[in-house]
């Protein structure tokens, strides 16, 4: 195999680990509650990391705006605030059930969603090609594996306390309500796909205009996480008020909650950034391979942060039967569903 296409998949595996691992950080801020730790990852990797990308590697990225419509330039925002919407509920939803099984949910209903959604809405006509019909296969798929998930989740519910402390992070909700939480924010968050497929235009711009095509999604990523920082910016000033718990970010040993809150931001916009690298190295390959490869990692990493923390600590044999067979399943519908990305 190409050395080019196996360097390209070991910085696609780097980017699924640091996705993986953007919400650990969350459960060590001690003494902040929820809206703190997660307006700061929010204003960080949202908006700062995301526009100082790319103003480094898109010199032309105000020519780029100015020649794009601003219907398509709204389109990308709003998609954006409602994938915005979606990641305030990926922080309950983690705080909830784990990170583990929080983001194979969130991860496995965005995955199918995203891909789903624009086929019936720019392509209708395609959906009784292979493509609609492999599409249609990885979704079907992807329910029965978050569908076992759900029930290795439900099983260790029965077997723990309602309300259990892992490391920090209080969970002081119902199996049911985490999981009707984690639905909604990958059905939410599928809308950042929506960005991509409706704001083409703008990438045709910035491929006109010359832009690497290692760096040209920023210009539609950097408005589109702009937008969802705003939907998660307001749900977290009202907790702030609620809670009144505005004073927490300036008391005696936030420092440190503060670098974890930036750190969170670095590692999911960073892995995001490494993975454009990671997939444009490993060619066409990358399409089949690159996607699945970085999902899956994102899964596995996850769950093994959430072993390491605590998350299925005294679960028996029974449940995590039901939680690997349900990530290996899940796995199977991403690779049906890269299968489809390339017919």
């Amino acid at each position: 195999m190409n050395i080019e296409i196996l360097l390209g998949a070991g910085i696609v595996l780097a980017a699924g680990v640091l996705q993986g691992l953007f919400a650990a950080p969350m459960k060590f801020a001690r003494r902040w509650n929820f809206e703190n730790i997660w307006l700061v990852f929010a204003f960080s990797g949202l908006v700062v990391f995301p526009w100082l990308l790319t103003w480094a590697t898109v010199p032309q990225w105000s020519e780029v705006y100015h020649l794009t419509s601003a219907k398509t330039i709204a389109a990308i925002a709003g998609f954006g605030v409602c994938w915005g919407a979606g990641a305030t509920l990926t922080g309950l939803g983690l705080n909830m059930l784990g990170i583990g099984l929080g983001l194979a949910i969130i991860l496995g209903l965005s995955a199918s969603i995203g891909s789903l959604v624009p086929l019936l809405v720019l392509t209708p006509e395609k959906l009784g090609s292979t493509q609609g019909q492999l599409y249609f296969a990885g979704t079907a798929v992807m329910l029965l594996g978050i569908a076992l998930a759900a029930r290795a989740g439900s099983l260790r519910d029965k077997d723990k306390a309602s309300e259990t402390s892992d490391r920090g992070v209080v969970v002081k909700a119902s199996f049911l309500a985490g999981l009707m939480v984690c639905i909604g924010s990958g059905l939410l968050s599928s809308a950042l796909n929506f960005c991509y497929a409706f704001g083409a235009e703008a990438l045709v711009h910035a491929r006109e205009l010359g832009v690497s095509q290692v760096w040209m999604s920023n210009v539609v990523a950097a408005p589109a996480t702009t937008g969802g920082f705003l939907a998660n910016c307001l749900y977290c000033v009202y907790l702030l008020r609620k809670n009144s718990t505005l004073k927490r970010f300036w008391m005696p040993g936030s420092g440190l909650n503060w670098f974890y809150g930036a750190l969170m931001g670095a590692f999911w916009f960073g892995g995001l950034a490494v993975y454009g690298l990671g997939v444009y190295r490993m060619g066409g390959f990358g399409t089949v391979v690159g996607w699945p490869l970085l999902m899956g990692t994102i899964i596995v990493t996850s769950n093994v942060a959430g072993v390491l923390t605590g998350e299925w600590k005294g679960a028996g044999s029974r449940v995590r039967a039901y939680l690997a067979s349900g990530m290996i399943v899940i796995l199977v519908a991403l690779w049906i569903l890269s299968l489809a990305q390339k017919s």
